[in-house]
């Protein structure tokens, strides 16, 4: 098989120079995943290079999981060999292995986000911090951004400024200690603690960086600096790097992304090969060009331009709603439409909004009209309470120092061991110094609490921690749920709720036995890990014939036949935080966000937006997201509300020609009401500032808050009754 004739040009060159550091700007659509799997291939294959020694590192199980399908259709069962994983599996495959040189217990548990929330609130609690003065969700998202930029406790502690991070150097402190002593890590540890360990045991880097003669690194404008860190580190030696990403689709810097690796690549290694893919193989020219001239209004770009062979296609269309309950109208008339007139299936339509709280008003919908659809991001099965329960159960058999997962599940079902015997035990443990499984076995040796409170529990954990390696892991689970009573305690309640969680906890485990089939020697360590490195991307499936909802953040390295994003208003989409900061950067992420949204599409590209939305219970005029003033006029169809009107009644509105801050013209529209003298889209003049237009409007009269453009001035927001304001 002759691996290149299968690539266009600038696809082949990017698989086929394969030493020295290599960039590949992999443009959305561009056969990215195609290119990194023909790689990989073309380095077993064609260089004669062993699978031992390729690292491949990917940020979703989901992209993984495709690229090892794809290698094994090539390369046959050589591919299984090949170290291929997200960032997390790779820092937790090294833990377990040489973790012991900086005393990691190899068996340690990976806390989820809702483990670490609990610890925090734990930390806070024996630290005397109310929860009501600080937030325990903003101190964890504090720790989590240390650990993003490989911050030791000591390293943020010396970098404190204030009083609240003061406090939350106080709580990482123990939080770390606590996180040790359950022989526990998070995930932001699985990325930091291979750091120190190549730090602190250096025979062990030497050991991975002789091993690991060619890395690639797959959405390289996502990694955080800790993984530039780890990546740096164990490239060192052999410098054969390639990276592939796309500084136009980097939207996650909310949670710690660093666009720089990506920019600033090229300052890293001077004797980078830069390879831009810029064939789109899944949109129509009109989506692309509207996509395109949307984004390279941004300045920090390295700079690409996409195209395709694909049809024009339609235009992108916008539509403006008089309200959100209108847009869902709209946007239903619209799938029913295009369903009978281009035989499409639920499953090729998805509708994408920038915050989950804009799903509720689209799911009433689909409920009443009984149309199928499928919420991306919604209660995850093992986020529910008896599942969540079950994993508690076995992460204590496989790591009795556990002591988060153990008070989750001591006294479930009811064995009479309260909060007074818990707070009893766990003071006597700190005393000790003991985890709190242990202190349990002592306090009951020693008569500090009585031996039928917990003898029977403990007695259970310790037979199953002994049969962990002698039973396969669903029998293990089966046998473990039955005997400790958690099974019989659902079953006694006999409602249909507890009928729903039973037939979830055997879903649990027919999804171990479906994890233990082509792993041989899968243990309950593997399955937890597994369990704790799961997203919600990764369990996203288009088998099931229905719609998909889901946040524009979750759409990235998906596409669909037709989209609808919804909510492109100022303020909702660009968010407001980003209009507001002090710099261009969150905007600039905005954008991305925009385009990364408009290049899932591959047919049809809708935009919805709505005149008036109702936002935390009151209701707020909305001006046009600036997003749709950015989309060259050429690619783009605006439809007037009098067009579509499917609940029979009329928009009481005029459409006038307006002069945007762009200076391209667009069709704006605003309900005449005697009371409502600033109108969003009409041009006034301000005493200081000169003539604006009014982009946005918040409550009614003179009390109004107005958002207001002035060309030599910038965005004002001003209120009404302050100010002497006359229209132009």
């Amino acid at each position: 098989m002759d691996i290149l004739k299968h690539l266009n040009p600038q696809q082949a060159d990017a698989v086929g120079k394969t030493d020295g550091p290599i960039l590949i700007l992999a443009g959305a659509g561009s056969g990215k995943t195609k290119v990194l799997t023909y790689r990989m291939a073309y380095l077993l294959k064609e260089k004669g290079i062993s699978p031992f020694n390729i690292l491949a590192v990917t940020f979703t199980n989901k992209a993984a999981g495709e690229m090892k399908e794809r290698l094994e259709k090539i390369l046959g069962p050589k591919a299984k060999d090949l170290w291929l994983g997200t960032f997390h599996s790779t820092g937790l495959r090294i833990l377990r292995k040489d973790g012991q040189y900086i005393g990691i217990d190899p068996n340690f548990i990976v806390y989820d986000d809702d483990d670490q929330l609990a610890l925090v609130k734990l930390c806070m609690s024996e630290l005397n911090i109310s929860d009501k003065s600080f937030s325990p969700r903003a101190i964890l998202s504090h720790i989590n951004q240390a650990k993003n930029e490989a911050l030791s406790v000591n390293d943020y502690a010396a970098s404190v400024d204030d009083f609240f991070r003061q406090r939350v150097a106080a709580v990482y402190k123990l939080y770390q200690g606590k996180l040790k002593q359950n022989k526990t890590l998070d995930f932001g540890d699985l990325i930091c603690e291979p750091i120190r360990l190549f730090q602190q045991a250096q025979p062990v880097l030497e050991k991975y960086q002789k091993r690991f003669r060619y890395i690639l690194v797959d959405e390289y404008q996502d990694t955080n600096r800790a993984q530039y860190i780890l990546i740096s580190m164990l490239s060192a030696v052999h410098k054969n790097l390639c990276v592939v990403g796309d500084e136009d689709q980097s939207i996650y810097g909310w949670r710690g992304a660093d666009i720089r690796n990506i920019l600033e690549f090229e300052k890293d290694y001077p004797d980078v090969e830069i390879i831009r893919l810029e064939q789109n193989y899944r949109s129509t020219k009109n989506i692309l060009a509207a996509a395109n001239s949307v984004v390279e209004r941004n300045i920090k770009r390295i700079g690409k331009t996409l195209w395709t062979e694909n049809p024009d296609g339609a235009l992108v269309t916008y539509q403006m709603a008089r309200d959100e309950h209108h847009e869902a109208s709209l946007l239903f008339e619209k799938v029913e439409d295009l369903r009978r007139k281009n035989s499409l299936s639920y499953k090729d339509f998805a509708i994408f909004y920038r915050t989950n709280a804009q799903s509720r008003i689209f799911e009433e919908h689909f409920i009443r009209s009984g149309m199928p659809y499928h919420i991306v991001g919604g209660l995850k099965f093992y986020e529910r309470k008896e599942i969540k329960d079950a994993v508690a159960y076995l992460k204590v058999v496989a790591n009795p120092s556990d002591s988060l997962s153990l008070m989750r599940i001591i006294n479930t079902p009811p064995r009479g061991i309260g909060k007074a015997t818990i707070d009893k035990v766990s003071s006597f443990g700190a005393g000790q110094d003991i985890a709190l499984f242990d202190a349990f076995k002592l306090a009951m040796g020693k008569g500090l609490i009585p031996r039928n409170k917990d003898q029977g529990f403990i007695a259970v954990i310790e037979k199953f921690n002994g049969l962990s390696d002698k039973l396969s892991i669903h029998e293990l689970a089966k046998m473990l749920l039955e005997e400790s009573g958690y099974i019989k305690m659902w079953e006694d309640e006999k409602t249909e709720e507890a009928e729903a969680r039973i037939e979830n906890l055997h879903e649990l485990i027919s999804a171990m036995r479906d994890f233990e089939k082509g792993r041989e020697k899968a243990t309950l360590a593997d399955f937890l890990d597994h369990v704790a490195l799961i997203s919600d991307i990764d369990t996203f499936e288009d088998e099931h014939n229905r719609v998909t909802l889901m946040t524009l953040h979750s759409a990235k390295g998906l596409e669909f036949p037709v989209v609808f994003m919804v909510g492109m208003e100022e303020g909702l989409f660009p968010h407001s935080r980003s209009i507001n900061a002090d710099d261009e950067n969150e905007l600039e992420e905005e954008r991305r966000l925009c385009y990364v949204g408009m290049t899932r599409a591959m047919r049809k590209l809708f935009l919805f937006g709505a005149r008036e939305r109702t936002i935390y219970g009151e209701s707020r005029f909305q001006g046009q997201s600036r997003f749709i003033d950015e989309i060259d006029p050429n690619y783009l169809e605006i439809i007037s509300p009098n067009h579509s009107t499917p609940l029979g009644t009329d928009f009481k509105s005029v459409p006038k020609w307006e002069q945007g801050g762009l200076n391209e013209p667009r069709i704006v529209y605003d309900d005449f009401h005697d009371n409502n003298p600033w109108k969003i889209g009409i041009k006034i003049k301000h005493p200081s500032f000169g003539i604006g237009i009014i982009k946005a409007k918040e409550g009614a009269g003179e009390d109004a808050k107005l958002t207001i453009i002035f060309p030599g001035s910038g965005q004002k927001k001003l209120i009404a009754k302050y100010i002497s304001l006359v229209e132009a």
